[in-house]
């Protein structure tokens, strides 16, 4: 007896444990939930560079339902941020119903705007690889990105080589939110001139770099823009509009530049609620 007493307490401390790892995981996994998200993983590779890494933010899916997707590009100058830099979009589009992908990429020095766009591109590939794995719907990817992350997304958007670099095409992007990121480099760089560190000296590059430079280029997807002001997006919508493009467009008057993407999704001020229901309301739409 006392020898099948021995044998039994290793069986029983064995099952609690694997009771509790079972507990506290479920219990995780309902928190998360119970919050409007579920991190499906993080730091999943898009390409070898340790840059080349994204989050995956997911709603309950039911059986055969597909997610409209998000793929959203941090800010930082270029040179920093991370895509961890999220607020409370995760939380909000997830509870709309959509996947919301926030991504890293290559930053300056290391990189030049170009290695930047083409990680852009590749995540999008990553995420057009992955769809039937993480029920992504390929029809409903639209992008999104803040400042320098806004930049690179409208890049990929309107110059067609991003994409056809990884065998994609443009018309696979189902629409696209820029959160001020710069439209016109040539006109940004002469009132940064900081930025020269980044893009170099060379107007031609600027250029080059520059989404209005695309602008008129037939069947961009539909496009929305928050900016603080017209005058930065004025010369882009009406050289996209010209292009018989769909351009939208919210003007902030009381939220900082940091305060767009930091307020985006919620309803803390009037100006963040309005600016919210117009993105939801064109992400809806189109």
């Amino acid at each position: 007896m006392e020898k099948g007493k021995m044998q039994l307490k290793p069986r029983l401390l064995i099952s609690f444990i694997v009771f509790l790892i079972v507990f506290l995981g479920s219990t995780f996994y309902y928190f998360q939930y119970a919050n409007g998200q579920e991190v499906k993983e993080s730091n999943l590779k898009y390409g070898s560079n340790p840059k080349q890494v994204l989050d995956v933010y997911t709603p309950r899916v039911q059986n055969g339902e597909k997610l409209p997707v998000i793929i959203y590009a941090h800010g930082g100058g270029w040179s920093g941020g991370d895509k961890t830099n999220v607020s409370a979009k995760p939380d909000f589009f997830t509870k709309k119903g959509y996947a919301f992908i926030s991504i890293n990429y290559r930053l300056s020095p290391e990189a030049t705007y170009e290695e930047m766009a083409n990680d852009v591109s590749n995540a999008v590939k990553w995420v057009y690889d992955n769809a039937n794995k993480y029920h992504f719907d390929r029809t409903k990817i639209n992008l999104m990105g803040h400042s320098a992350g806004g930049h690179l997304i409208m890049l990929v958007a309107t110059n067609p080589n991003y994409l056809n670099n990884v065998g994609l095409s443009s018309k696979m992007i189902n629409s696209v939110v820029n959160i001020e990121g710069p439209l016109d480099l040539t006109d940004f760089i002469k009132r940064f001139g900081s930025y020269k560190k980044v893009f170099g000296n060379d107007q031609k590059v600027w250029e080059e770099a520059s989404p209005v430079t695309y602008g008129a280029n037939k069947n961009l997807p539909p496009m929305f823009l928050i900016a603080r002001g017209k005058n930065s997006i004025e010369t882009f919508t009406d050289t996209t509009k010209k292009g018989g493009n769909t351009v939208k467009d919210f003007e902030a008057k009381t939220l900082s530049h940091s305060q767009l993407t930091q307020l985006l999704g919620t309803f803390k001020t009037e100006e963040a609620a309005n600016m919210t229901n117009d993105v939801v309301e064109f992400l809806n739409k189109y």
